[in-house]
């Protein structure tokens, strides 16, 4: 949504099949849209993109890793953002790719979670 080039031309040389967001995600981009009132171009491409992809609920196993994986953190000392955990362990239960360029998120190394870098 900030013009982030690289990562959109990396999706659509991915040759990903399905694309798909948690819902934590959906809502992080919504907040994002919502503070730029001065600009609903950005809210109706959020839009946009929400109407092209699956997102996924939030659910019993998504908690659970949640739990898991910041349980682990917080012994290892590790940290990353409250929604940032919650997204890596959203993916994490879904068996899915998580893709982020967050280096918090990669420091947790989440043993189970595949994560791509664009």
């Amino acid at each position: 949504m900030r013009a982030e080039r690289g990562a959109v031309t990396s999706l659509r040389r991915s040759g990903a099949k399905a694309v798909s967001i948690s819902i934590i995600t959906m809502a992080e981009l919504l907040y994002g849209a919502r503070l730029r009132e001065d600009s609903p171009s950005l809210m109706a491409a959020v839009r946009a993109f929400l109407t092209r992809i699956s997102v996924h609920p939030w659910d019993e196993a998504a908690a659970e890793a949640h739990a898991r994986i910041r349980v682990g953190a917080k012994r290892l000392g590790r940290s990353a953002g409250a929604f940032d955990i919650m997204i890596a362990a959203h993916a994490e239960a879904l068996g899915a790719t998580l893709v982020t360029s967050d280096a918090a998120v990669k420091n947790l190394k989440i043993a189970s979670l595949k994560i791509v870098s664009w």
